[in-house]
């Protein structure tokens, strides 16, 4: 194999006796000519060939740098809502599509760790929370963590208990030479968070995965990725609306069919304490368009601009779960909890090689809370409507 610095040795060595033909043609004050220009020609195709080379070698060794400081099993328990490690997606599509077709799981920059426990959804292989955001298929189908839902992304499905702490009493007013002397304790409620599970599997042809032109692995991959989004998000959405609506004191009345002042009403009920220029809007792509489409009476003006994803000034959200024109705002990050597992892949070769097919199950473990289903909490980040 080559070594680096001889590839290196290589382009500048074709780059200079390219920069010399220009440079006496620049002399000469005349065009290359037509040898000159075939000769021109192959220097720049060696040159490219070695910067290809090159890359693939760099990469290879990049590759291999990672195997040895992250060949391992993600730790479980809670972890950060966006990795702190760079995504390198396209060292993460080659060592899919290898391990996709041959079995091998291969660590690069972003790996696809081992799974760890018992049973057969342990054999397959985890896709890091890092690359799942920049897997546009399952990303836009996230609707709570776009709207900025607390993630709690776990590595297994273990009770998870989340303490929800309320205001209680107010704080005393005291007088110099006195202080508090005795507790007025929070309220204290709390969550088990546990999990769901969701899959999918798909069947693929031997035919498709050998044939290298096509990227079958991204495709594998996005549409497993859709269907689990797609799944775990209505499931969440039908858990929200049943807290919502279980909770009257959340709710804001439209009234007289009038959107505009409906929408004035619910970005208001938020209360200071979780009023923020993060809040968001949630709400179907019907709703929305209902929403854009609200004009002034006489004049037939839009009162939203119709080109913008924002209702007031805050971003929207498009969740199509979310049916009969009911929307939902407030501080998503203090009124919604969601926890995950990892995004399981598993291939299965052996059960259906009769087929000349190859299957490919994805899974994954979802559960959530609402603040709202705490009717004894008063003061609430999240109020919702029903716009007709």
């Amino acid at each position: 194999m080559r070594k680096p610095f001889e590839l290196l040795a290589e382009r500048h060595e074709h780059f200079d006796a390219a920069q010399k033909l220009i440079a006496a043609a620049r002399d000469t004050g005349k065009d290359l000519t037509r040898v000159q220009l075939l000769e021109f020609d192959k220097h720049l195709a060696a040159m490219r060939a070695a910067e290809a080379a090159l890359e693939t070698m760099t990469a290879q060794e990049a590759i291999g740098a990672f195997s040895q400081r992250h060949n391992r099993i993600p730790v479980p328990g809670a972890q950060p809502l966006d990795g702190e490690r760079p995504v390198d997606m396209k060292a993460f599509e080659s060592q899919l599509g290898d391990f996709m077709r041959h079995g091998t799981i291969m660590n690069a920059d972003v790996p696809l760790y081992l799974g760890t426990g018992a049973g057969v959804e342990s054999v397959g292989a985890t896709i890091p929370t890092e690359v799942l955001g920049h897997i546009a298929a399952y990303a836009n189908l996230d609707s709570f963590k776009l709207a900025g839902a607390r993630i709690l992304d776990t590595g297994d499905t273990t009770p998870l208990v989340v303490p929800v702490v309320s205001a209680g009493a107010a704080a005393s007013t005291y007088v110099e030479g006195t202080s508090a002397t005795e507790s007025q304790p929070f309220s204290l409620d709390s969550f088990t968070l546990g999990g769901t599970k969701h899959a999918r599997l798909v069947k693929v042809s031997e035919e498709a995965l050998m044939n290298s032109a096509l990227p079958m692995q991204s495709v594998i991959l996005d549409e497993l990725a859709a269907g689990i989004a797609t799944t775990f998000t209505a499931a969440i959405t039908t858990a929200m609306v049943t807290a919502l609506t279980a909770n009257a004191a959340v709710l804001v009345a439209q009234g007289a069919d009038d959107v505009y002042h409906a929408l004035i009403e619910l970005m208001h009920a938020i209360p200071p304490r979780f009023a923020s220029a993060n809040n968001k809007w949630m709400l179907s792509r019907a709703t929305l368009a209902l929403v854009k489409d609200s004009r002034a009476t006489d004049s037939g003006v839009p009162f939203f601009n119709p080109e913008s994803g924002q209702i007031f000034g805050h971003d929207s959200v498009i969740n199509d779960n979310l049916t009969g024109g009911k929307i939902v705002y407030g501080d998503w990050g203090s009124g919604a909890v969601v926890r995950k597992s990892p995004f399981f892949l598993l291939p299965l070769r052996e059960a259906f090689s009769a087929q000349g097919q190859v299957g490919f199950k994805a899974t994954q473990w979802c559960d959530q809370h609402f603040l709202c289903e705490l009717s004894g909490v008063s003061v609430q980040p999240l109020f919702y409507s029903v716009l007709s």
